[in-house]
């Protein structure tokens, strides 16, 4: 599942200011959901590197060390994908 389209729309609410001014003029709980939102966000960047990572280099270590490559077989689709999860823009 990849959604372009919604990272394209958390990029813009991000540089545009507007987390920040929605953040300003919210009570109490909605700021601590956009903090937990953030928090979310910024593991989700440290997963997304470290699979980018793995996925670039899986193998290439053994490459080097001319040892044959693994032909993998691709893995089961997990729940999340098959259900086509995806967080949600925090709103006004």
């Amino acid at each position: 599942m990849l959604n372009t389209k919604y990272i394209a729309e958390l990029e813009e609410y991000l540089k545009s200011g507007n987390l920040e001014e929605d953040f300003k003029w919210s009570v109490e709980e909605r700021r601590g959901e956009i903090l937990e939102f953030l928090e979310k966000l910024m593991d989700l960047g440290e997963l997304a590197d470290q699979t980018a990572t793995h996925i670039i280099f899986k193998g290439q270590l053994g490459a080097l060390m001319g040892m044959p490559g693994e032909k993998a077989e691709p893995e089961e689709p997990s729940p999340a994908v098959e259900q086509g999860a995806s967080m949600e823009i925090p709103q006004k």
